[in-house]
Formats: C-alpha cells, sequence, structure tokens
C-alpha cells in the first residue's frame, strides 16, 4: 500500500516550507495592525530576510515567504483572516 502524506495545516498543501509561511502571515498580520513603521515592500523584505537568510535553500523559501505573505494581505484586505 502506497504511503501518502498527511497535512497537520493547510499550509503545508500550500507551501513546500509551510515555517516560512507562517512567519510570512506572522508577518503581513503585524504589518496590517500598525505594528511597523516602514513601507510594506520593505517590512516584507526585512521579514523575509531574517527569516530565510541564515537557512537552506534561501531562494525557495524567500518565493514562498513571498506567496504566503502576499495571501495573507489579500485576505486581511478583504476581511478575512486565515
Amino acid at each position: 500500500m502506497a504511503s501518502s502524506a498527511i497535512f497537520a495545516r493547510p499550509e503545508q498543501m500550500l507551501s513546500p516550507f509551510p515555517l516560512a509561511a507562517r512567519a510570512a502571515r506572522k508577518a503581513a498580520r503585524q504589518w496590517f495592525a500598525g505594528i511597523p513603521t516602514q513601507s510594506l515592500a520593505v517590512w516584507r523584505d526585512e521579514r523575509c530576510k531574517a527569516h530565510c537568510d541564515p537557512l537552506p535553500l534561501v531562494s525557495m523559501r524567500s518565493r514562498a515567504f513571498n506567496d504566503a505573505f502576499a495571501r495573507e494581505i489579500a485576505q486581511l484586505m478583504i476581511g478575512g483572516a486565515a
């Protein structure tokens, strides 16, 4: 019998890097709540760099971070935080 992955969280289905996705969603919610004083792009880039740079596969993790950040900002803008 073939084994299949069982995902514990929805972000695991959307991203091969669930921790990057979670960090991105947190960063998006913080920016939207008015915590940082930087622009959205500067905040995203700084949070992405802080999360992804110490880890391997930086470019793939950065892509996952940016995708999740954009999805979370979109959700927040339409009023339905995930």
